[in-house]
Order: structure tokens, then C-alpha cells, then sequence
């Protein structure tokens, strides 16, 4: 996971330019699902290389991707004062979904359990996870929409020009009514 999170991340920057924000999303949240989907039909005893090491592979995708289109999607849609905060938003929000997700993970194991097993109930929150993750990629399909990242003047930048444009505009026509 470290090795592919380094090579994911540092190539992450370079994707950004090339492909739609959306379609990356979309890849990073099929990576979860596929993540989830191999732990669900992991058999008894399976093989790591076969489940459990693609799966992680999965999870690793997810999770760069993601977290690379958000940050560059904050830092170039954000002016710097807001920044901070947008940041602190998104990581809130998804450290709250984390936890109220995995609570009802814990209780789809517990209500599971005595009608199931230990071993059958674990299989039902990956299950859980598998549709948790599905409607994330309907979510991202239907109504998320981010375009390549650009090398484009910031939020900031285009302020001041905006503003700079609006002195000009606005001391040319004290000069007309100067000269009137």
C-alpha cells in the first residue's frame, strides 16, 4: 500500500491536467467498490494474492485518487482565506461519514450474527460496504461534476484583476466627467 500510495499520489499530479476530475472520481470510487466487492466473495481460507493484496491495491486507488482531486479541486476553487476551512469541511465530512457508516456496519455484524454466524455476519458488512460504495459511484455518475485541473489564474488572481479592471473603469470616468 505505501509503495502504490507513493506512486499514485506523486503520479496523481500529472493525471489531474489530462482527465476529467469526474472520470477520476469515478475510478477511485470503482476502486472502492472493487476493494469491498473482493473482501465480500473472499472465500474461507482465501488466497492473499488472489483477494486480500488486490483488494488493499483497491482500496489504495480509492483513496489517492480521491484525495488528490478534492485537494486540487479546493486549492484552485477557493480564494486562500477559504481555503483552510474548505479543507477542514471536507475532512470533517468525511470523517463523520467514516464514523456513522462504520456504525452501521457494526450494527449490520451484531444483528447478523446470531442468525448467521460470526464468519457470515463479517461477509454481510462487506455486503454492506459493497452497496455503500455502488451508491458512491451512482452519486459520482449522476451528479458530481469536476473538469481537469488547469494551470489558470487562482480565485485570488482573478479578483484582483477583476478589481484592478474596475479602478481603471472607474477613474477613466472621472476623467470624462472631468473633461465634461
Amino acid at each position: 500500500m505505501a509503495v502504490g500510495g507513493m506512486l499514485l499520489s506523486s503520479m496523481g499530479g500529472l493525471v489531474l491536467h489530462l482527465i476529467n476530475g469526474t472520470i477520476l472520481l469515478f475510478i477511485s470510487v470503482t476502486g472502492f467498490v472493487g476493494s469491498s466487492l473482493l473482501f465480500a466473495l473472499a472465500p474461507q481460507g482465501a488466497n492473499y494474492w488472489a483477494f486480500v493484496f488486490p483488494a488493499m491495491v483497491c482500496a489504495t486507488i480509492g483513496i489517492d485518487i480521491t484525495f488528490n482531486v478534492i485537494n486540487i479541486f479546493i486549492t484552485t476553487n477557493m480564494p486562500r482565506e477559504r481555503q483552510g476551512i474548505a479543507g477542514a469541511l471536507l475532512n470533517s465530512v468525511q470523517h463523520l461519514g467514516v464514523a456513522i457508516l462504520l456504525g452501521f456496519a457494526d450494527v449490520t455484524q451484531a444483528e447478523t450474527e446470531p442468525d448467521v454466524g460470526l464468519r457470515r455476519s463479517y461477509k454481510a458488512v462487506f455486503w454492506y460496504n459493497v452497496a455503500c460504495t455502488a451508491l458512491g459511484c451512482i452519486i459520482v455518475a449522476f451528479f458530481i461534476r469536476i473538469d481537469r485541473a488547469k494551470s489558470d489564474m487562482t480565485v485570488d488572481e482573478k479578483r484582483a484583476l477583476e478589481r484592478a479592471a474596475m479602478e481603471a473603469s472607474s477613474s477613466s470616468g472621472q476623467v470624462d466627467q472631468q473633461r465634461a
